[in-house]
Order: structure tokens, then C-alpha cells, then sequence
């Protein structure tokens, strides 16, 4: 409690304090000023909507990936060449997963060069650039590459704990298809089981920095890199609004922690 939970609450009461204009240079005396400004204009409401929707779009992918991958070859993963390959994004930081991803992908980077080479565009630069692009699909490749390896290995567990193939074959001897036995048996008790490892994940996406700071574009920002932007500018009267944002996450955050500490203890219970 002492070394977790109290420099936490502390961090926490300072954010506070400091959007409130409680505490900091400028600031002289509690004010409710630095919030209005920051819900004055869209910038703080599209940056959740925009995290959010980045985090549920590389999730959606990664866990529909890792489902189907389980389900084809659900002993793969425990010995043999599976079980070392599929741990080898989980060696890549974030940061060098986003450059990475950054020189493949942008319209001079390797995949534009072989497609060139392979005389699918005529030059280089009608290659699409796919990095700082609207549809924000670097940003969404990289997170998904991140995430994949954790997702499989967790579908992996859950395939033998929760001894699917038993209720497999059960299932098959009552007459169901193949078919009816992966969407009404085995993928409903996977995403059971793994909803509040999803939740938790989810929340690591919401506060992704490194990814959406090299691959995104400008604007809209997404709400980490919104916060430590108004933190870091020149201008002090924004820095209370950045800590403003800091809060706005933060409480974001116990939120969808509460949700997950139920739903697990949901589970446990059952």
C-alpha cells in the first residue's frame, strides 16, 4: 500500500490541486476556470472518442486474430517452434515497434520498395502512405502486432483450463456441427473468461504514447499525447488544462478497473 497505491493517490491529489488552480506558478487560489476552458471547445471530447476508438479497433482485430488462430491449432503453442516465435513481439518496446512500423510502412519505406520491385506501382511514390494517415492504420498495425502475442498465449491457457476439447467432443456426440460448436461453445466461454484481461488491456491502449505520437496525425490527438502536450508548451497557463486532462483519464481509468475488478470477481464467484 505504502509503495503502489500512495505515490498514486498523491500523483492523483497534485493533478487535482493543480487543475483547480490550488497549486502551481500561476495559479492563486481555487478556480473552476482551467476546466472551463478545456470542455469550451470539442478538442478534449474527440481526444477520448479517438483513443477510445483506437484502442477498441486494434483489440477488436488482435482478439478475433488470436480467437482464430487458438481454435485452428489449439495445440501449437505449447512445445515446438510456435511456442518460442510467438513471443517475439513481446521483445519489441514501443517505441521501436512504432519505427519499425514506420519504415515499412510509409510511401518510401520497404513494403511501397517490394512492391515496386514486383511492378505492382510504377514509381515508389504511388505507394499509399499508410503512417500519419486518416484511416490511421499504422497506428492500428502496431498495436495490434503488440498485442497479438498476449492475446494468443492467453487463448491458449484458457483453451486447456477451461477443457474445451472435452465439451468439443460432447458437443459433437449431441449432434452439433462444427460450425455451431466454435460460435455457441468455445468462443463465448474464451471471451467469458478473458473479459476483464480485455478490460485491462483496453486501458493499457487508452494510455499508449510512443504509437499514436510517431504514426498519428496532428490532430485530432489522442489523450496522452493531448495531456503531456499542454504540460510541455511554453504557455503556463496550460499546463493546469494539462493536468486537467491527466484527471479526465485518470478517472477514466478507476472506472473501467471497477468494471474489471467486478466482472472478475463475477467469475471467481460462478
Amino acid at each position: 500500500m505504502l509503495f503502489t497505491l500512495l505515490p498514486l493517490l498523491a500523483g492523483l491529489g497534485y493533478a487535482i490541486a493543480y487543475s483547480f488552480g490550488l497549486v502551481g506558478v500561476l495559479n492563486k487560489g481555487f478556480t473552476l476556470e482551467n476546466w472551463k476552458i478545456l470542455f469550451s471547445t470539442s478538442e478534449v471530447y474527440i481526444s477520448v472518442l479517438y483513443t477510445s476508438w483506437l484502442a477498441f479497433a486494434s483489440l477488436s482485430i488482435c482478439i478475433f486474430i488470436s480467437l482464430a488462430v487458438v481454435l485452428a491449432f489449439p495445440t501449437k503453442f505449447k512445445s515446438g517452434i510456435f511456442s518460442y516465435l510467438v513471443y517475439m513481439p513481446l521483445a519489441f518496446p514501443s517505441i521501436v515497434a512504432a519505427f519499425f512500423f514506420f519504415q515499412f510502412l510509409s510511401n518510401a519505406g520497404i513494403l511501397a520498395r517490394l512492391c515496386y520491385q514486383l511492378g505492382i506501382i510504377s514509381q515508389i511514390s504511388d505507394f499509399p502512405n499508410l503512417v500519419n494517415d486518416s484511416y490511421h492504420i499504422g497506428i492500428i498495425s502496431t498495436q495490434t502486432f503488440l498485442s497479438l502475442p498476449f492475446f494468443i498465449l492467453l487463448y491458449a491457457s484458457l483453451y486447456q483450463a477451461e477443457k474445451l476439447e472435452d465439451y468439443q467432443k460432447l458437443a459433437y456426440a449431441l449432434g452439433a456441427s462444427k460450425k455451431q460448436t466454435i460460435f455457441k461453445i468455445s468462443i463465448p466461454i474464451l471471451l467469458k473468461r478473458s473479459l476483464p484481461s480485455i478490460i485491462i488491456y483496453f486501458i493499457f491502449k487508452l494510455g499508449s504514447y510512443e504509437v499514436p505520437l510517431l504514426l498519428g496525425k496532428s490532430s485530432p490527438e489522442t489523450i496522452s499525447v493531448l495531456a503531456v502536450r499542454k504540460l510541455q508548451k511554453f504557455n503556463l497557463l496550460d499546463i493546469p488544462q494539462g493536468y486537467a486532462v491527466a484527471v479526465i483519464y485518470a478517472f477514466l481509468v478507476l472506472i473501467l478497473l471497477f468494471i474489471a475488478f467486478k466482472k472478475s470477481k463475477h467469475q471467481y464467484e460462478v
